[in-house]
């Protein structure tokens, strides 16, 4: 009878294979010239960026500005336009810690489209409708 093969040897042991890895129960050095992270030195550990408030208000206004009953008097697209730009500058000026700037952009271009609606169709409804008491009246012929 055969005896079995021997059992392999234990993983890292055998010197064809180049050892990576901690060694020892150590983790392994970093390469030269560059530091561990966190370690003294390294310059801080990474800063996740976060999304400016004012983007993502500016976003949100100007979405609320489409709803029909804010299309005679455009408040919420007029503050989507001063947020995005309040927004944008605060991106720019953060150095990559906020982000966010496609959600300001997005939020001035909407904002900017319903103002410029809203404006003629004030203009028309001044020009053309009458308020008598508690009725508001339009006249579309004029």
């Amino acid at each position: 009878m055969s005896t079995p093969p021997p059992p392999p040897p234990p993983y890292g042991s055998d010197s064809s294979y180049p050892v990576s890895g901690p060694v020892g129960g150590y983790p392994a050095a970093p390469p030269p010239g560059y530091a561990a992270y966190g370690q003294p030195g390294t310059g801080g550990a990474f800063v996740q960026q976060k999304n400016a408030g004012m983007a993502i208000a500016s976003l949100v206004l100007s979405l609320v500005g489409i709803i029909p009953c804010f299309w005679g008097l455009q408040v919420p697209g007029l503050l989507g336009v001063i947020f995005g730009f309040v927004g944008r500058n605060q991106i720019k000026k953060s150095n990559g810690t906020k982000k966010g700037m496609g959600m300001a952009i997005a939020g001035i271009v909407i904002g900017i489209i319903l103002v410029a609606i809203a404006i003629p169709v004030l203009i028309w409804a001044r020009n053309h409708c009458s308020r008598i008491g508690g009725t508001t009246t339009c006249n579309s012929s004029n």
